[in-house]
């Protein structure tokens, strides 16, 4: 593969090349397998039903998504939530879609509430209601697909309305070292055993984390000139970026390190003002990794380091 060929290039292109995600991908093959047989018995033009893709983020909502286009052979029109909090922009893209077409919309539990309104009565009703006036506008049928990270936050009129949800989870690291390899042959990339195995255990069970530290430590190989990718080059370059052993970063380990040397619990309120962070990023996205790795736990009074999180310590000291 060509050298500056972006490594999202070389992503799975369909279902059956997708690693992990079992039951997501054999609920996708069902749905899609009946779409395909209905619409050969009726001959009608038709959309596959609506689709929630909902787990943490980094484990494939996205690309499931795009696979859903690609094997549907359809046009993707794809936006994040967040670019559609003025309504027009909402109407523009339910607008562009054709018969069979797929919108996506990534993180849509960001869509203000007035948004998940219009939306849910146009997929209810194949009718695009216009605020400033009393008429409504025929769309044709077309498959919504949807990512969020916290499905709660929906509206339940919308929930209600995705006829085929599908929750995605965190990967093994069994399930990574297939990643590993399956993207790095796609790209040409070399990569030994030590290195596949050593990304996998520091991808935390996300495939974006670990393709982002072999594309990193494949940076590292090539500006020594190396084709393969070895466990040292690895090593060399999550030391450069200052992420430990099992993949925490500079700010997850000053996390750590504060609730190793308080007197006893952190209140969050004084963790985030020494994280220099918001109470919020503290509370939603670093935290959420610890406690999910087993290396902090919440209590009353405040957060204290677990087993876990003091074996992890003294063995990176």
């Amino acid at each position: 593969m060509d050298e500056e060929t972006p490594i999202s290039t070389a992503a799975p292109p369909t279902l059956d090349h997708v690693i992990g995600q079992k039951r997501a991908v054999q609920q996708l093959r069902i749905a899609l397998d009946a779409f395909f047989n209905d619409r050969a018995a009726t001959g009608k033009e038709a959309a596959l039903p609506h689709v929630l893709l909902v787990g943490p983020p980094g484990v494939g909502k996205s690309l499931l998504a795009s696979i859903i286009a690609r094997e549907l052979g359809s046009e993707c029109h794809e936006e994040l939530a967040q670019n559609l909090s003025a309504p027009g922009r909402l109407h523009g893209l339910l607008m562009m879609a054709e018969t069979g077409d797929v919108v996506f919309v990534d993180e849509i539990h960001e869509l203000p509430p007035a948004g998940q309104t219009v939306l849910y009565r146009c997929l209810e009703e194949g009718r695009l209601f216009l605020p400033s006036d009393t008429r409504s506008v025929t769309v044709p049928p077309f498959t919504f697909v949807a990512a969020t990270t916290d499905v709660w936050l929906l509206s339940k009129p919308l929930r209600d309305r995705m006829k085929i949800v599908i929750r995605m989870e965190y990967y093994s690291a069994d399930e990574l070292m297939l990643v590993i390899r399956q993207r790095a042959a796609r790209l040409g990339w070399p990569i030994d055993d030590a290195a596949v195995k050593g990304i996998a255990v520091r991808g935390r069970g996300t495939p974006r984390l670990a393709i982002r530290l072999l594309e990193s430590a494949r940076r590292l190989a090539r500006s020594q000139n190396d084709s393969t990718i070895t466990a040292d080059h690895l090593q060399r370059s999550c030391d450069v970026e200052g992420i430990d052993r099992i993949g925490l970063d500079p700010t997850e380990r000053r996390y750590l390190e504060m609730l190793r040397t308080a007197q006893g619990p952190l209140r969050l309120n004084v963790i985030a003002t020494q994280l220099g962070l918001p109470r919020r990023t503290v509370e939603s996205v670093v935290e959420t990794e610890l406690i999910r790795l087993g290396l902090i736990t919440k209590t009353d009074e405040g957060r204290v380091l677990s087993a876990a999180g003091v074996k992890h310590l003294s063995e990176v000291m």
